[in-house]
This record gives C-alpha cells, sequence and structure tokens, in this order.
C-alpha cells in the first residue's frame, strides 16, 4: 500500500518550495534482509521544473541507501526523448527506487539539482510487499543499467559488475528479458534490402561454428574479436565471471598443440640482388616492421602523437578516454625523447624500426625498439638512460641483472610488476631494447642468417614492389608469419586467459568498492566472497594464477599488473584445459578451411612540405599482396571489377566518393555498377541539435548532398525506399520521407533536395577515368567550407554526449558504490587504464550549482540555453586540409594510394623537403600525381579507333518546372 511521507521544508535550498506549504513525496520503505527496498516519487511542482534524472542525486545521513535506480515518467517526455531527443523535456516526476540498511528511518537528500530533504519512515514486512518492491526495484535497476550501457562511451564495467553481482547475490535474473518480435502486419509493405540482407547473412554464417559464450557470434569472429581486443568479449567475459560461470573447475588435461600448418605463400621468382636493408636482417620474420629509416622520422611520428594526447586515432574520433600506450611503452622499455636526442638523433642512429610480436600495449606488449647504431655513442647513452630509469622506480623495487640469453650476455631492468621491463640486446651495431625474452633470442638467430625476415621471399618481394630508393618516411611490413603467429596456440590460449585475469582484476576492484561502500570487511578476497560480492571459486584459474591484493594495488600473481602483463610470447604454456583444447580444434579447422592463407601487408608513408605555412602533405600506399580472395569472398564481391569510367563531379562538390559495386554472393542478381555520393558546400537548411529520432532524420535531411547509381540503380532499387510515384517528364518522382529521385540515361540520383537534384544532375556525366580504380574518394579543404557548418554541429553534439557519458560513469561512482564525489575521476581512470578526455577542449570539476547539488561537469559546457558556441571547431576542421584517395583489386594484390593535406600545430611543424611529386612507380593509381577524380586527358590518335561514346548527361530542368523545396 503507497505510504505518503511529508517533506521536511526546513532544509530546503534556495526558497524552491517556499510558496508551497505542504510539497509532498510518496513513498514506501519495507525493511529486509540483506536489504530493505524502498521507492519514492516526487514530480516537477515538487523540484521547480521539469526533472532531469542525469542530475537526480540520493544521499542518507548515515549512507544506508544503496543501489539507487531513477526512472522518469511522463508521456509527454517520452514522446520528447523518441522525437526530438528531449533536451528540453524534463521528466513530469521521477521515481526513485533503492536498497538500504537497518529499520529506523531513513534521513533523504535528494538533488534534482534543488534540494529535498524528507524522513522515509520504514515499515516491516507483510509478506508480499517487499518482494514486489524489489521486483519493481530490478526491473527499474536493470532498465537503467542498459540505457547507461547505450548511452555510454567506454567499457562498461560498473554496470556489468552491479547487474551481475547483484542478480547472484539476490537471487534474481541478470539478463533483462528479451521483447516479443513483432508480428507481421497484414499489408506490411515488404524492404526487400533488409529482408535480403538478413537471410543471406543468415545463410552464409548459419554453418559456421560458433562461440560457446554467444551461439550467434561464428567462432572466427570471436577469435577476430579477442585479438582486437573487442569491448563486447570483456563485458561477456566480466559477467561470466560474477556468475560463476567460467572455467575455475577446469584442469589442465591436454598438451599444447602444434602450430597450424599454414601453406607457403606463392610469391613469384625474384632477381637475387634486390636491395633489402641491413636491419631487416636482424628482424625475426614473425615480427611486424615499422621502418622509420631516420631517427628525426621517429621523432616526427611521436610528435605527432603527442600532439593528440597520445593517441593519433582522435584526430577524427571523440572517444571519451585515452589509454597512455606511447608514454607506457617508453617508460617500460626505459627509452627517453630528450631535445639531446632531437638534435643528434640522425648523427648517432643510422637506422631505426618498431618491432613486436604484438600490439597489445594496453594490456603487456611484446615490442622492442630495434636501432642500427652509427658509433658508440648510442650505447653510452642507452646505458644512461637505464640508470636514470632505475633510481626513478626504485621505490617500485627496480632491479638491475645481466641474463644469458642464446650464449649472449643481455642487460636487464625490471621491476616486480613490470611497470619497468627492458632487456637491451647488442649484436654488433645492432642494439634490440624489448620488453621479451623470446624476442631477444630470436634477434640473435636472425643476426645469424636463420628466419629473419630481411631473408624471407615474401619480403624481398614487397621490397621489389616498394623498394629502398622511395625513401619513405615510414614504411610497415606485417608478414604472413606474424599473423600466423597471433593465430597461433600459444596466442589465442594467453589471450583469452589473459582477457579472464583482466577482468578478475576488474571485477576484484569493483568488489571492494562495493563492499566498502557498503561498509563491509574487504581486506581479503575471501572477506569478499563471504559477503557476496564474489562468487564462489573467484580468482582459481587452471593455470594456477590469480588476482593477489598488494596495498592499494590488484596484481596478477603470474603476469603482473594490468597494462604491464609479461609479454604473451615469454609465458610459459604448460597444457591446456578440455574447453582449451575443443576451441583450438575448431579454430584450427576453420582457419584452414575457410582462410587458406594469411596475406602479408605493407604500409608506406612519405612525406612533403607545402606552400602555406605549418601544412604537409602524407602520401600513404597500402598493398596486400600476395593477395588470396577466398577468405575474403562474402563481402569482397561486392566491390565492383576495376573501370575506367568515372562520374564527373558536380560544381561545388566537397565531398565526392565512387565506387564500383555489385550485388556478389549476397545479392547475385544486382548488376555490376557504378555508385557516387556527392555533397554540396552549402549551409545545411537546419541548424536544429541532431538529437532524437526527428531531428536526426532532420539532420540527414538537411545534408547537401546526393546519391546515385550509373549505368544501373543497382543497390539503390533495393533500398527500403518504395512507395515513389510515376517520375514526371524531367526523370522526378517523390518517394518516403521526402526523398527525390530523379533518373534518364542510365543515371538513377537522390536526394532530400529536389533543387539541389536539378542543380547537380545536368553535370553528372560519365567519362573515362585517368587510371583504373574500384573506389574513388576527394574531399576538398573543409575548413573554410560553408559545409563546416554541418560538421561542427555534427562534432559538437557528439562531443557533448561523450562529455554527458562520462560525467553519468563519474556520477555512477558516487550513487552506486558510495566513491566520495572529489575522488571519482581517479577511481574511473585507474577502472578504464585510461585518462578521461573533454572531448569540448576543456576538463573535468565538481561544481555546485543553485540549489546545492554538487556534480561533475565539463569546464567547457555550453552556458545554460546556448546550444553550440560561436567559435567552437570540430577537432577534425582544426587539421584536415583534403584528401584524395584511390583503390584496386587485381588478381594478386589491393592497392591504395592516399594523399592527405594537414595543418601541423605551429609548435610541431618543423622543417620538411619541399615538396614535389614524388616517384610512386605501381602505386601511383593517379598517374603522376594527378587527383582521384581526374578524368583522362583526350588525345586525337588517327590509328587509334574512336572509343564507344557515353551517353549524355540528364538534360537542365527549367526553373518552373521544378518540384518544391521540402520544407523543414
Amino acid at each position: 500500500m503507497s505510504r505518503t511521507c511529508l517533506l521536511s521544508l526546513a532544509a530546503l535550498l534556495g526558497g524552491l518550495l517556499s510558496s508551497v506549504a505542504h510539497a509532498r513525496v510518496e513513498g514506501d520503505a519495507i525493511a529486509g534482509k540483506p536489504f530493505g527496498v524502498a521507492r519514492v516519487t516526487f514530480t516537477s511542482t515538487d523540484a521547480g521544473g521539469p526533472i532531469d534524472e542525469s542530475q537526480v542525486l540520493l544521499y542518507e545521513r548515515d549512507s544506508r541507501v544503496h543501489y539507487p535506480a531513477v526512472t522518469g515518467t511522463g508521456l509527454g517526455r517520452a514522446l520528447g526523448q523518441l522525437l526530438d531527443g528531449g533536451g528540453n523535456q524534463g521528466a513530469a516526476s521521477v521515481t526513485v527506487t533503492f536498497l538500504f540498511q537497518g529499520d529506523t528511518p531513513l534521513k533523504i537528500n535528494l538533488y534534482t539539482p534543488q534540494r529535498l530533504e524528507f524522513t522515509l519512515p520504514v515499515t516491516a514486512d507483510d509478506g508480499k510487499l517487499h518482494t514486489r518492491l524489489l521486483s519493481g526495484w530490478w526491473k527499474d535497476y536493470s532498465q537503467q543499467a542498459l540505457r547507461l550501457e547505450e548511452a555510454g562511451d567506454h567499457p562498461q564495467l560498473v554496470q556489468t559488475y552491479l547487474t551481475s553481482m547483484l542478480a547472484q547475490r539476490l537471487r534474481v535474473d541478470a539478463l533483462p528479458a528479451e521483447p516479443a518480435a513483432r508480428p507481421p502486419r497484414e499489408g506490411r509493405p515488404e524492404r526487400p534490402l533488409l529482408g535480403k540482407l538478413r537471410t543471406k547473412v543468415g545463410d552464409l554464417l548459419r554453418d559456421q561454428p560458433r562461440d560457446v559464450r554467444d551461439p550467434a557470434v561464428p567462432r572466427t569472429q570471436a577469435s577476430l574479436e579477442l585479438l582486437l581486443g573487442m569491448e563486447r568479449l570483456r563485458n561477456e567475459a566480466l559477467r561470466e565471471t560474477m556468475m560463476a560461470r567460467g572455467n575455475s573447475g577446469e584442469t589442465i588435461q591436454f598438451p599444447i598443440p602444434k602450430a597450424l600448418n599454414w601453406p607457403e605463400l606463392p610469391v613469384p621468382v625474384l632477381a637475387k640482388d634486390i636491395p633489402v636493408e641491413p636491419l631487416a636482417l636482424h628482424v625475426p620474420q614473425e615480427c611486424f616492421y615499422v621502418r622509420f629509416d631516420k631517427f628525426s622520422n621517429y621523432l616526427w611520428l611521436n610528435k605527432l602523437m603527442e600532439d593528440y594526447g597520445g593517441d593519433i586515432s582522435s584526430m577524427i574520433t571523440l572517444r571519451g578516454y585515452i589509454p597512455p600506450l606511447n608514454k607506457r611503452a617508453r617508460e617500460q622499455l626505459a627509452l627517453e625523447q630528450n631535445a639531446l636526442a632531437e638534435i643528434f638523433g640522425n648523427q648517432v642512429i643510422a637506422d631505426v624500426a618498431l618491432i613486436g610480436r604484438d600490439t597489445y600495449v594496453n594490456e603487456g606488449a611484446a615490442i622492442g625498439m630495434l636501432f642500427q647504431a652509427r658509433n658508440d655513442l648510442f650505447a653510452n647513452d642507452i646505458t644512461a638512460q637505464r640508470k636514470r630509469a632505475l633510481q626513478r622506480e626504485k621505490a617500485n623495487g627496480s632491479a638491475a641483472e645481466t641474463v644469458k640469453i642464446a650464449g649472449h650476455d643481455v642487460s636487464f631492468i625490471s621491476t616486480p610488476d613490470n611497470r619497468l621491463r627492458s632487456f637491451h640486446a647488442v649484436d654488433g651495431k645492432f642494439h634490440l631494447v624489448t620488453t621479451s625474452r623470446s624476442m631477444v633470442e630470436r634477434f640473435y638467430e636472425a643476426g645469424e642468417g636463420k628466419d629473419s625476415l630481411g631473408q624471407s621471399e615474401e619480403f624481398r618481394f614487397a621490397r621489389s614492389q616498394m623498394p629502398l630508393k622511395r625513401d619513405d618516411t615510414i614504411f610497415v611490413y606485417m608478414s604472413s608469419k606474424f599473423f600466423q603467429g597471433l593465430l597461433s596456440p600459444q596466442y589465442q590460449t594467453e589471450l583469452s586467459r589473459r582477457m579472464k585475469s583482466v577482468t578478475d582484476i576488474e571485477a576484484l576492484t569493483l568488489a571492494r568498492l562495493a563492499a566498502h561502500g557498503e561498509n563491509a570487511p574487504a581486506e581479503t578476497i575471501e572477506e569478499l566472497i563471504d559477503g557476496s560480492f564474489l562468487p564462489k571459486g573467484f580468482g582459481r584459474r587452471p593455470d594456477g594464477s590469480g588476482p593477489i591484493i598488494a596495498g592499494d594495488r590488484i596484481l596478477d600473481s603470474r603476469r603482473g599488473a594490468r597494462g604491464t602483463f609479461i609479454p604473451v610470447p615469454d609465458v610459459e604454456l604448460k597444457g591446456l584445459t578440455e574447453s582449451e583444447q575443443i576451441l583450438h580444434t575448431e579454430l584450427a579447422q576453420a582457419y584452414i578451411h575457410d582462410w587458406k592463407q594469411l596475406d602479408p601487408l605493407m604500409i608506406s608513408l612519405r612525406r612533403f612540405a607545402l606552400d602555406k605555412p605549418g601544412q604537409e602533405r602524407l602520401v600513404i600506399d597500402g598493398t596486400i599482396a600476395p593477395f588470396d580472395e577466398s577468405k575474403y569472398g562474402t563481402f569482397a564481391s561486392i566491390l565492383g571489377p576495376p573501370t575506367t569510367e568515372m562520374i564527373t563531379p558536380a560544381p561545388g562538390d566537397v565531398i565526392n566518393l565512387q565506387a564500383s559495386v555489385r550485388g556478389g554472393l549476397l545479392f547475385p542478381s544486382v548488376q555490376p555498377s557504378t555508385m557516387f555520393l556527392g555533397v554540396q558546400d552549402m549551409v545545411p537548411l537546419s541548424d536544429l541539435p541532431p538529437k532524437g529520432l526527428l531531428q536526426t532524420l532532420q539532420l540527414i535531411r538537411s545534408t547537401p548532398g546526393y546519391l546515385g547509381g550509373w549505368p544501373k540503380p543497382g543497390f539503390l532499387d533495393a533500398l527500403p525506399l518504395g512507395l515513389g510515384g510515376t517520375p514526371d517528364e524531367y526523370g522526378f518522382s517523390k518517394m518516403l520521407f521526402g526523398l527525390w529521385r530523379r533518373q534518364g540515361n542510365g543515371f538513377s540520383v537522390l536526394s532530400f533536395d529536389p533543387q539541389l537534384l536539378a542543380d547537380v544532375t545536368p553535370n553528372l556525366r560519365p567519362v573515362e577515368a585517368a587510371e583504373p580504380a574500384q573506389v574513388r574518394l576527394h574531399v576538398s579543404d573543409l575548413s573554410q567550407s560553408k559545409f563546416a557548418a554541418w560538421i561542427n554541429a555534427t562534432w559538437f553534439q557528439r562531443a557533448v554526449e561523450t562529455v554527458a557519458g562520462n560525467n553519468r560513469l563519474l556520477h555512477s561512482l558516487n550513487q552506486q558504490l558510495h566513491v566520495p564525489l572529489e575522488e571519482c575521476r581517479g577511481v574511473a581512470e585507474d577502472l578504464l587504464d585510461a585518462r578521461l578526455r573533454c572531448t569540448l577542449g576543456g576538463d573535468y570539476a565538481v561544481t555546485e550549482l543553485p540549489g546545492g547539488g554538487k556534480y561533475w561537469q565539463s569546464t567547457a559546457a555550453p552556458k545554460s540555453g546556448e546550444w553550440m558556441p560561436e567559435n567552437y571547431t570540430a577537432p577534425l576542421l582544426e587539421w584536415f586540409r583534403g584528401v584524395d584517395a584511390s583503390l584496386i583489386k587485381l588478381d594478386d594484390k589491393v592497392l591504395a594510394h592516399v594523399e592527405l593535406d594537414m595543418q601541423r600545430k605551429p609548435a610541431a611543424a618543423g622543417e620538411l623537403p619541399k615538396f614535389e611529386i614524388p616517384s610512386i612507380d605501381v602505386f601511383n593509381l593517379f598517374g603522376g600525381g594527378q587527383k582521384a577524380l581526374q578524368p583522362k586527358e583526350k588525345k586525337d590518335d588517327p590509328k587509334k579507333p574512336a572509343a564507344e561514346e557515353l551517353p549524355p548527361p540528364l538534360p537542365p530542368v527549367p526553373r518552373d518546372a521544378r518540384p518544391k523545396t521540402r520544407e523543414f
């Protein structure tokens, strides 16, 4: 039965309810074990206006309230969230359900951010009400977790742990019921593309081995996700751990299988005198190889990373956190970057490369820097750097020793947690500084001529395609042996165990926080298991390892600290469990049957100065060769044949993308055609923030773009956009959602703006391209374009959402785990093993809002009532100055060429070689530096027969015959 509690008005701040003598909060609180459960509901009248659930904070005087769930109600608000994102639509009323300890009245302080203070009486359970309230709390709590997961920009560790722990502890179902499938409705129009895509993909994947965690995921896909460290697997592993579904009961029963017997790559016969750099002769062929040639090139890349917080991806993405990968690797290897190195580096170092067995710097990578020294000054500098590293890490137990590896004395400095783990091996003038003992062994073997990268036929083939004379700034080579190593039993087994180790550390960290929040014992794992914060059997792994508490840190007993685990090749595997053996057998069969071979990848980058100060051009060539299409067949088949025909971009296009496509294995009936996408340099017709269903649709409609196909509609006819009328005399017809189509002369072009459609279509015509390709892209300098307004609005909204996600994470630590508000950022960054990033360009700070509530906010957040600051510039527009790109797939290789113009930050711009068109040989897809969408120059040749005349463009449309422009 619902009860009503009279608000205690004396403590209300700001005079919010000064004119309301009897503001009321409806609520119930029923005592119980291990928790009582309560529910309170208040309205916008009580809070002085519409309520934003993200600003509802609940506290109890004696910290007896736990695990609150906040749910807003109101039909108008629900519709507002669906249609326009609910930016100004607060909840009409809010219900907060929560658990609590004890049986005395609860002294509640609730902020919206206005303060509501009241006392909630606690009554005994009548046998039914507690169960009913608990069920309602769990429904609200699990739905809140789902909302946070969908809106979050980071691994959902807190929600995954809490829902799993509480489900086990309170014996409720941890997974929400799947919504029932919507029954077919008579007369519902068929959506051919979506339906066929769903059917085809299902047919193609049905017979593949499935991952045991998720039967819908093929084993090979799950294996690749493991290699890529996908968050889905981490969340699933954490959930499995908390639900006691792991392999803690298994034992090592099977020996380590042999590596897969991959077939040799079919490399063509090569000349014996292909130049290969000496450095490559000391690289194990199973290592990736990133050669910088000059030390100054390495410094250039390092500075570029530092310009963007150590994460190059942040130049484009708006991720809410940045792992300290570059800094961590340098500190672990004990390699410094100082002014002396920048000045004298090229005089001391003849060649330099980054090599490794993997790139798992976030957990602990097997990587190293390989140097070719010019003189003894380099060895002296390395020795001095290592001494300084030992001194810096003295408090963490740093130690130095000389170890014998492959008959050589090797310097090894380390700390017990592996934050410092650095081998320095010397072979003549070649020096390897690495985290991996295994790599040191192979370094010496390679130097003696055993399985070195430089001697392998596939690398010599790579050098025949990208010769040394190109003078690349950076050259990247990933051999077939490198990819084979990642799919070996050693890597697949240890990566899986690593992931479980990481999730155990995360679970233990969160369990300690939860126990502290409930004032429960949390000094040992046994205490946490007894308190049901961890499942029984937690931390017992078949390989004998497990998490240990070392003061305020949590380590893996075998691998060290998270982020600096022992490299995978250095971990001794003694055998496999039954489930690991089954998984390996199925993966081996799938890889050999479906993939057959692994293709090497090579990438080169050259850097040139442009005329404008601080601008430079990066010329990037990428090649997969030799190339076997069979493993990519399902999706590569959609790529049409190379074509020498292209569609002329319309005047005013700032973005133009063209691709040769066909139905392939998914849609065999779709014939080859050229699809093209253009975006005009126009101010978007809507400045509404892109949020919510209607506003997102309006954002798309406001984009001044067009999408077309030639000489057949191709995929356009399969899009679920039918119900269009008969074309008028100029080929116009109107379709769903206000979309317009114009067709004729083999063209089919779509746009939301019929005026734009009428303007651009007469300028679209097929012409012969300068070079054959399957994909062509041109993007102009967007920083000075009218279209920049659209980009700024899109990036800003994404930045606001990212900041809001981080704020929600910080508040959830406070509300769910009782972490003091000021300490939440440190705890969050420790959990994520990363630095929280304010994507608005400011920082995070605790701010007291009018009404008394304290909240984490961005210092750069827009002011109340402000949509976007006038001076806001999307990060992309700060550096991007244009790109031309092309891709072509030949019989035995895939070639990609990119020319990217960028603006460096003032302090980072250094001296560069004067720009001139380089000689790119077979990789010059554009013919002497021409752009991606450059038509071929016409030259009259009387001996050559006339080429087939291509069809004309669509005719111009008289102004008075054009369809009316759509309204917003």
